[in-house]
C-alpha cells in the first residue's frame, strides 16, 4: 500500500529544512532572519516601486521564521529539560513515520518542531512568545509587555503604536497575496515601509533579549550561581565519571580495562573537539575550551546513557562465559591440542 502523501509531504518538508540549514544551529537560522529584515531594509530604495508590496511578505515571514526557529533552537538549548519541552511543543502532534524518519537521524526533533510551527498574524507570533516565555521561566508571561512596563508613559504609547503597525503589516500581508489589496500597503494612516522593518526588528530583538537572559538563569546555566568555570567543569567531569561508573556496573570484570581506555579517549576527544574549535580564540584559547566544554559535554550524555543500556542488554541475551564456549567448542579444542 502506498504511503500517505499528506505524511510524504510532511517528512519532506521537515528533511528540508534540515538539510537547509546546513549542520548550524537553529539559533544561528533565527539570527539570519533577523539579517534578513536588516538586508531589506537595505535593499528598499533600489527596488522597482512595482516590487515593493513585497516587502510585507518579507517582514512576516521573517517575523515567522523567527519564532519557529526559536521554538527550535530550544529543542538544542534545552534538551536536559525534556519536561520543559513536552510543556513547550504541547500542541505539536508527530506521526509515526515522522518518527521513523528522525530515529533513523533523517532529521531532529528540532527540525519536526521548526516545520510544525506557522505564524499568520502578530497575535500568532505575540501568543507563541508569550507561551515560550510562560513554559521556560514557569510563570504567566505577556510578550512583550511584561519585559517592557518599566518604561516611561510615552514610552509605552510609542511601543503600542509599533506593535498597531506590525499588525496592519501582517493585515496588508493578507490583502497583498490574495491579490484583495494590490497597492500593497496598509490603507490606515501613512506608515511608512521602513518604519514596518523597525518595527519588526524591534520586535525581534525583544524576544532576543529576553531568551539570552534566560539561558544564563540559574536553572538552565552551565555555570551555577556559587561557582567558578573550573568547578563548573568539574562538576560536568564528575557527571561523565558517575555516567561510566553506570556502564561499568553493567560490564564484566574482563572488560574493565577496554572501559577504562574508552572513558579516557572519550574525555580526550572532548577536550580535544573544544581545544580545535576555541583555537580561533588565540588569546584566551583556554577560556574558550572550558566554555565549550561546558556546552559540550551534555551532549553526551545520552550517548552514554544508550551505552549502559545497550551493554546491559547485549550481555543479558548473550553473556560472555556463553560466548566463550561457543568459541572453544569440545572439538575445536581438542583440534587445537593436537597440533
Amino acid at each position: 500500500m502506498p504511503r500517505n502523501t499528506r505524511r510524504q509531504s510532511s517528512e519532506q518538508r521537515i528533511a528540508e529544512l534540515a538539510k537547509r540549514r546546513a549542520g548550524a544551529s537553529y539559533s544561528d537560522a533565527a539570527g539570519m532572519a533577523e539579517a534578513r529584515l536588516w538586508q531589506m531594509r537595505e535593499e528598499y530604495e533600489n527596488t522597482p516601486p512595482s516590487y515593493r508590496g513585497y516587502l510585507l511578505v518579507g517582514i512576516c515571514t521573517c517575523l515567522e521564521s523567527h519564532i519557529k526557529y526559536y521554538y527550535a533552537a530550544a529543542a538544542e538549548a534545552f534538551d536536559d529539560h525534556p519536561d520543559l519541552l513536552r510543556m513547550l511543543y504541547t500542541d505539536i502532534q508527530v506521526d509515526i513515520d515522522t518518527l521513523i524518519s528522525a530515529t533513523t537521524k533523517t532529521f531532529a526533533l528540532a527540525d519536526v518542531v521548526a516545520a510544525s510551527i506557522s505564524v499568520s498574524s502578530l497575535s500568532g507570533y505575540r501568543d507563541r512568545a508569550s507561551h515560550f516565555f510562560s513554559v521556560l521561566t514557569g510563570q504567566t508571561h505577556v510578550f512583550p509587555w511584561d519585559h517592557l512596563n518599566v518604561g516611561t508613559p510615552e514610552l509605552k504609547k510609542e511601543y503600542a503604536r509599533r506593535l498597531e503597525r506590525l499588525e496592519r503589516v501582517f493585515e496588508a500581508r493578507h490583502k497583498f497575496v490574495h491579490e484583495t489589496d494590490i497597492a500593497g500597503w496598509p490603507s490606515e494612516g501613512d506608515d511608512n515601509p521602513l518604519e514596518c522593518v523597525d518595527d519588526a526588528l524591534w520586535l525581534t530583538e525583544q524576544f532576543e533579549n529576553q531568551y539570552y537572559d534566560l539561558l544564563v538563569a540559574p536553572q538552565f546555566a552551565a555555570i551555577k550561581e556559587n561557582e567558578t568555570v573550573d568547578d563548573a567543569v568539574a562538576r560536568t567531569v564528575a557527571d561523565i565519571d558517575r555516567a561510566f561508573d553506570h556502564i561499568e556496573a553493567q560490564c564484566e570484570s574482563r572488560q574493565h580495562e577496554s572501559l577504562s581506555k574508552l572513558k579516557n579517549a572519550f574525555l580526550d576527544y572532548l577536550w580535544a573537539r573544544c581545544d580545535f574549535q576555541a583555537s580561533v580564540f588565540i588569546v584566551q584559547k583556554a577560556d574558550w575550551a572550558r566554555a565549550l566544554f561546558l556546552d559540550l559535554a551534555p551532549e553526551y550524555r545520552w550517548v552514554l546513557s544508550d551505552l549502559a543500556l545497550k551493554q546491559r542488554f547485549m550481555l543479558a541475551k548473550y553473556p560472555i562465559d556463553e560466548q566463550e564456549a561457543d568459541l572453544l567448542d569440545p572439538g575445536e579444542t581438542g583440534t587445537t591440542s593436537s597440533r
